[in-house]
C-alpha cells in the first residue's frame, strides 16, 4: 500500500489519461478510469482523496459526476479538467451545483 495520496483521474480520452498520469506519478498514487463507471468502481475499493476529471465525456458530464461524488464521498477534493478554452459550460455547471 501507497503512504501517497491517491489522486483518481477520471477521462474518456486516453493520452489525456496518460500524460496527466506521468506527471503525476511521483508525488501521487495515481488511479485512472475512462468512464464513469470505472470511475465508481475505484471509489468504492479504494482511499481516493483527489478526483480530476474531464468535464466532457460521453455519457456524463464531469460536473454531474462529480455531485454525485458529493453526495457519496463528500470528503474527496474534485476537480474538473478541460481541454476546451470555451468555460461557459463548466461555470454555469459549477453556478448550478452550489
Amino acid at each position: 500500500m501507497s503512504s501517497l495520496p491517491t489522486v483518481l483521474i477520471v477521462d474518456d480520452e486516453v493520452r489525456g489519461l496518460e500524460t496527466l498520469q506521468r506527471i503525476l506519478q511521483d508525488d501521487f498514487d495515481v488511479q485512472i478510469a475512462e468512464n464513469v463507471k470505472e470511475a465508481t468502481e475505484i471509489l468504492e475499493n479504494e482511499w481516493v482523496q483527489i478526483i480530476l476529471c474531464d468535464q466532457r465525456m460521453p455519457d456524463i458530464t464531469g460536473v454531474e459526476f462529480l455531485k454525485q461524488v458529493r453526495d457519496q464521498w463528500p470528503e474527496v477534493i474534485r476537480m474538473i479538467i478541460s481541454g476546451y478554452t470555451d468555460s461557459e459550460d463548466i461555470i454555469s455547471a459549477v453556478q448550478e451545483s452550489l
